[in-house]
Formats: C-alpha cells, structure tokens, sequence
C-alpha cells in the first residue's frame, strides 16, 4: 500500500480547497428553475435544491456557513414561504456548514440516520485531511430514517431514498415524483469524475448500483440536480456511468496485473477521459488515486 501514499497526499492540494473556509464576497449565489416549483440553487459546494409548496418550502442541503445570507437571500426573491424542511443529502462539510445558520428558522433537519452520526460524534474525510467537528445540537438532523421516507406538499410527493455505501454511507436521493425531478446529491458530479469517500462508507460499486437505481426511476424528460455540475438529464448521467464502468474494469485489471496508481493514471484508456472528466472536482491522477485506493482495501 506503500505506492498510494504519495498519490493520495496530492489530493491535499487538488480538491482540499473546497473544504476550507469561504469568502461569502466572492461566490454569487444563482437559482435555475428546474420545474413550476422546483429550483437549483449555485454557489460554492453542493448544489442546493429548492421546492416551493403553497404554505412551506424545502431546501435540500445550505453549502458553507459564510454563504448562508447569500443563499436565504436569494430563496427570498423566489418565495416568501418559511423552510419547514432542511434535507441534508450526506454529511460532507460543503454540503451541510449552513445547518447552524439555518437550524435556527427551519422547523427541522431531515438526512439519513448515518448522517446525524457523523455530524454529532465529528469524522474525518480522510484523503483532503480534513477534520469535521461535532456539531451543536441545532445542527444536527433532528428527523432520520433508514430506508425511505415520504414528504407530501400540496402539489408535489417527494421520496427520500438512501443509497448504502456509495458516495459515502449515508447518501440520500430526492424523487420529486409529480414534477419528474431528482436531486441525486453527490451519487452524480455531471460531468466529471466522482470522489467516493471510502473513509466514511463509500465504495465505487455501490456508487454505481446506486447510478443505476436512479436511471431506472427517470425518463427522457426528467431532471436531475447533480450534487456538483450543471443541471443534467439522464443521458448525461448514463454517459457519466458508462465512463465510470469502463475505468473501473481497467483499475481492477491493472492493479491485479500489479501496477501502481502512477502507471494506471496515465494508461491510455484512462487518459482518454481527462479532456473531458478531468477538469472538474478531481484530475485522472487523484481520481485513479482514489479508486486504487478502495479497489485495494
């Protein structure tokens, strides 16, 4: 295992910054309306989601702390209905650092009994050395399940839908299902490679039955809110997939064949995707990295 530490340590460098604290003065929060009451809120982490019923709202995840009266600022220019519901769709910091800031006037927190977890007892994602504290009790998921659970609004029946050992252990889906939209949260970076948080659950064959779950509930017309990227369908997310499927097999064939993580990164059926992948969260090399990484365990 020798030969995945200097790889892993890159990853410091690569994506540890959008774990660190943030400006609130540089990053512009936009909305993007998904469906007649469904809006994608960005910014700087996670992307947020927003659906909007006659008497309440629910926001689906609240990125970094700085940004918070950014992002209530802009909910305001598109509702005057209070937060009944937070959804929080994992525990990583870039999705859930406004908890404290909106636990004080949403009526409650709502993620998957994992995710309370990780948020009381504190965790740390290990491949960005990034140490998450515990969190004060207002900000934590007061409301948990295990499997599914169902909110019902007046025009819309939502379903969360957790997916075991994927992104990390703790991963929730939002099924809009009347106005055929999902907020996949980080079970899909559109458009580039995905990090699977093997230190807290995660496992890139359950990232992928948990992909394959989701294309099964959608349709040429349904919109999926990626947890980072733009808004998406399911032929973006099928592409996503199949990349990832074929990386996968190579990984396991090489690393079985005994090469290193450096060699693997820079195989030509791996590179070919950097052009296309390899601009967003993670390059190829912190990217096989990882995957050499849980493949190896």
């Amino acid at each position: 295992m020798k030969h995945l530490l200097r790889p892993i340590l890159l990853l410091l460098a690569v994506a540890g910054p959008l774990f660190a604290d943030h400006d609130a003065h540089s990053v512009n929060i936009e909305s993007i309306q998904v469906a007649d009451n469904i809006y994608m809120l960005t910014g700087q982490g996670g992307n947020i989601g927003l659906a909007i019923d006659d008497n309440y709202t629910l926001l689906i995840d609240d990125q970094f702390a700085p940004l918070s009266g950014a992002i209530q600022a802009e909910i305001a220019k598109l509702t005057g209905k209070p937060i009944m519901y937070l959804l929080n769709t994992h525990f990583h910091y870039d999705h859930t650092d406004g908890n404290e800031s909106f636990g004080k006037s949403v009526d409650v927190i709502v993620a998957h009994e994992n995710v309370r977890k990780k948020l009381e007892k504190g965790t740390i994602i290990q491949p960005f050395g990034k140490i998450m504290e515990p969190y004060p009790e207002s900000a934590l998921p007061a409301l948990t399940y295990s499997e599914k659970l169902s909110i019902h609004q007046s025009n819309e029946s939502i379903e969360l839908l957790h997916f075991s050992n994927a992104h990390t252990d703790g991963d929730t889906a939002v099924h809009f299902k009347d106005s055929n939209v999902v907020h996949a949260g980080d079970i899909l970076f559109s458009g580039m490679y995905p990090f699977i948080d093997v230190s807290n659950g995660g496992d890139v064959h359950g990232y992928i039955a948990a992909q394959e779950a989701l294309l099964a509930l959608t349709d040429d017309q349904t919109k999926i809110i990626p947890g980072h990227g733009p808004l998406s369908n399911k032929v973006d997310m099928a592409r996503d997939l199949a990349i990832l499927k074929e990386i996968v097999a190579v990984v396991e064939a090489e690393l079985a064949a005994g090469k290193t993580p450096e060699e693997i990164s820079v195989d030509a059926k791996i590179l070919k995707y950097e052009p296309s992948h390899g601009q967003g969260w993670l390059d190829t090399e912190t990217f096989i990295s990882i995957l050499c990484s849980g493949l190896s365990e």
